[in-house]
């Protein structure tokens, strides 16, 4: 019954995440929160990234390669996608490290601070990876209640590392974006008064924090808990990715945030400030939460490509991150065939690996052909997620 219940949540989940919507939910945001994210909505104060004194070079690429990207009819495409979506507020290519085409529509701008939602995720991927190489963590063969005894025999607990960056820790049963269901709901809603379904809004109220979820009263509350054994199988799970931020924060000594931009985000060469929203003691909110300005999102995914080919330990991490571990059941309504560490992988409409967020938030690499496009979006419209796919795919092509 388990197993059946988990296909028709998971299948539900990834068709709305493909194709944008579902008979039952449209997955959306507010346009202010999705250009400016939540700073100042609560009490909690968010990490706040500083730009880089010399940010680096991200060049508009020649005239000739544009005029090439207009002639091959991409540019069109995209004005298109722009018109056909207007819920879409930005969208970023590149190739080479360089700018073919960028653009912003109705509350989007180059100033705008782009908020990711789960692309967070894939974000603290990269944070833990870093732990690794830096040997913080030792192996992503331990045990994650060795490093934090408070996950006890939990299914977080008996997880390893790896287990928990491949969302196969087994945890919970998730219901709603990866969320579980908590008995009675979690937190107040302030203008209802009314409890809400997941975690994201109890935490930037100051309400609850990211350990109540993972070992305090609301792991008590959580429903369907530890129903598979670590590494069994995957389940989307957010508070899989608060677990492994909870590891870095021990290890490393700081907010997964703060290590993160001392690690990552600064070797980017930000031109703009961020922002990662945090509970009311500091903690990171992981699985999502991360904003910043459109370029700087392309600086990142440059730098990325960049250090996946490097013949370092870090460089190996990247590879096997962004690479299948393990397989998504067959059964599942994706065009995702495998999940790597908090990355998507083996897609069967596109190729790269790629960051996806809630209401439409899109990052697709292609470290073979060097070829980002990025896309952010308050929506997720019917079929938008498809139709991405597939003008990154034809451009992938040439």
């Amino acid at each position: 019954m388990l197993a059946l219940l988990h296909t028709a949540l998971l299948s539900l989940f990834f068709t709305i995440l493909v194709s944008g919507t579902s008979s039952a939910v449209v997955k959306r945001m507010t346009p202010a929160h999705n250009v400016g994210g939540y700073v100042d909505v609560g009490p909690t104060a968010d990490y706040v990234f500083q730009p880089s004194p010399i940010p680096s070079e991200l060049p508009v690429a020649s005239e000739q390669a544009r005029n090439q990207f207009l002639q091959n009819g991409f540019q069109k495409n995209l004005q298109d996608y722009l018109k056909t979506y207007p819920a879409t507020t930005a969208i970023l290519v590149v190739e080479a490290g360089q700018i073919l085409y960028e653009a912003y529509q109705g509350v989007g701008s180059e100033v705008s601070e782009f908020y990711s939602m789960s692309i967070g995720k894939s974000l603290t991927s990269l944070a833990a990876g870093q732990a690794v190489c830096g040997g913080l963590i030792p192996s992503l063969d331990q045990s994650a209640n060795m490093v934090v005894p408070e996950f006890g025999e939990t299914s977080f607990g008996r997880s390893t590392v790896r287990h928990l960056l491949t969302m196969s820790s087994g945890a919970y049963q998730s219901v709603r974006s990866g969320q579980p269901k908590f008995t009675g709901g979690i937190g107040s809603n302030p203008r209802t008064g009314k409890p809400f379904n997941g975690y994201s809004w109890p935490i930037r109220l100051g309400q609850v924090t990211v350990s109540d979820i993972l070992w305090g009263p609301l792991w008590e509350r959580i429903e369907n808990k530890n129903v598979h054994s670590p590494g069994e199988m995957f389940i989307y799970k957010g508070a899989d990715t608060l677990a492994i931020s909870t590891i870095v924060e021990r290890r490393t000594g700081k907010p997964l945030a703060a290590y993160f931009d001392q690690m990552i985000w600064q070797k980017t060469g930000p031109e703009g400030p961020a922002h990662w929203e945090a509970d009311r003691n500091g903690a990171t909110m992981a699985s999502s939460g991360f904003q910043a300005r459109l370029k700087d999102w392309g600086r990142l995914a440059v730098w990325i490509l960049k250090e996946r080919k490097q013949n370092t330990c870090f460089g190996e991490y990247l590879r096997k991150a962004t690479s299948t571990q393990i397989t998504l059941p067959s059964t599942l309504k994706t065009s995702f065939r495998g999940y790597g560490y908090q990355w998507w992988t083996d897609n069967k409409r596109a190729p790269g690996f790629w960051g996806l967020g809630y209401a439409g938030q899109m990052l697709a690499l292609n470290p073979e052909t060097d070829k980002i496009m990025i896309k952010f979006s308050y929506r997720q419209d019917s079929g938008s997620g498809i139709q991405f796919m597939s003008i990154f795919d034809r451009w992938n092509k040439l």
